[in-house]
């Protein structure tokens, strides 16, 4: 069982995590704009694709681990270390077009995040959110049989209960754990609140985000043009949820 989900899950999440960022490119609103943030932009290389494909003038990105945040440097990428738990240091109004991706999932304090995207956006500027769903059928699954659902095995470094975690023997730096969980910033070394489709879009509209969006893609476990047709049939189920809303 466990061999056959080593060759299934990951084709299947792989697949939706790629279309999953390619909607998200595709939702980019404005073209030339002057400045793009990347919030938790990680080594640089997403932010990067994103920046081109908005033709962005100025690209900033935040990112707290320092190895990665010196590959974003190296691209290029204004990057700051900054624990996005807490207010950042940016002006209102500041940025055209501001991403988080696979990053919200990580954070304690959501609302404060939200927040702080909304006031440092420019009026009608965009935020784009990519982020797994806490309510997609395979975390469904698991919780009806009392396991940790997929989206949250991944506790302070360690994946722990689910039978099914097809990477648990994946070995796993221990020193980068303890690392970084020794700052306090837990979310780091793992999720700490995977949102549902609706929590999702009743958080940004009550933050005072405006013509907020949500769709779904990752139709786990399956993939290609079969997932996609579940996703546009069932939009709340899908594993991946990207959201969009404007100041």
């Amino acid at each position: 069982m466990i061999n056959l989900l080593k060759i299934i899950a990951p084709a299947s999440f792989n697949d939706g995590l790629t279309k999953c960022n390619n909607l998200g490119k595709k939702l980019i609103t404005k073209r030339g704009i002057d400045r793009f943030l990347d919030l938790g932009c990680g080594e640089g290389k997403l932010t990067m694709e994103f920046a081109e494909i908005a033709k962005a003038k100025e690209i900033y990105g935040v990112e707290f681990v320092d190895e990665f945040r010196q590959q974003s440097e190296s691209r290029g990428i204004k990057c700051i270390k900054r624990d996005l738990n807490d207010k950042w240091d940016y002006d209102d109004d500041y940025f055209d077009l501001i991403l988080s991706s696979q990053n919200i999932e990580h954070i304690h304090n959501t609302r404060l995040y939200l927040e702080e995207c909304h006031r440092c956006l420019k009026q009608g500027g965009q935020l784009i959110i990519l982020t797994e769903n806490l309510s997609s059928w395979v975390n469904i699954g698991a919780l009806i049989f009392g396991w940790q659902p997929f989206s949250t095995t991944n506790i302070n470094g360690w994946s722990l209960g689910n039978p099914l975690i097809w990477h648990k023997d994946k070995l796993k730096s221990e020193e980068f754990s303890k690392k970084w969980q020794s700052t306090g910033v837990s979310g780091t070394v793992g999720h700490v609140r995977v949102l549902a489709f609706n929590g999702l879009k009743n958080l940004l509209e009550k933050v005072g985000f405006k013509n907020v969006k949500i769709y779904a893609k990752g139709y786990l476990p399956l993939w290609g043009k079969l997932s996609d047709l579940f996703c546009y049939v069932d939009k709340k189920h899908g594993h991946f949820l990207i959201a969009e809303g404007f100041k």
